[in-house]
């Protein structure tokens, strides 16, 4: 099971369609959920809980999709936190078993939710031999 957890709302209708059309994607290869909170606890939550802020490990999709392989066959639970603007506390940071970055550049926390979902979806084709990636 594949869970995000995002802080804050979805403002723009555009970002709440490209997540819903993703989402509904990847009920093909994983059971997903998406969740947002106005503020975030992980003291309660079970599974591999990865960070997604710009000062983690970069990686293309293709390597994003080997983590997401080799990371869904050792944990039955991945989850991952995607922060407001201002980014996740160090608190949350300090208690994930991973952060990756998207990234260098800087997106809006709102397109961040759309890219990563796309991303996700592409490391899942990549993974099915899927011709959705092109190289």
């Amino acid at each position: 099971m594949i869970t995000i957890l995002a802080i804050g709302k979805i403002k723009q209708p555009f970002v709440q369609q490209g997540m819903h059309e993703f989402l509904k994607r990847l009920q093909q290869y994983t059971k997903i959920e998406y969740s947002e909170k106005n503020n975030l606890k992980l003291d309660n939550i079970n599974g591999y809980v990865i960070a997604l802020d710009e000062h983690g490990q970069p990686m293309n999709s293709l390597e994003f999709a080997q983590f997401i392989k080799k990371t869904t066959l050792e944990h039955k639970n991945l989850i991952f936190i995607i922060g407001e603007a201002k980014g996740l506390s160090e608190e949350i940071r300090k208690k994930c078993s991973k952060t990756i970055s998207l990234s260098t550049m800087t997106f809006p926390t709102q397109l961040v939710r759309l890219i990563f979902a796309e991303q996700l979806y592409r490391a899942f084709t990549i993974i099915n031999n899927e011709p959705y990636h092109k190289q």
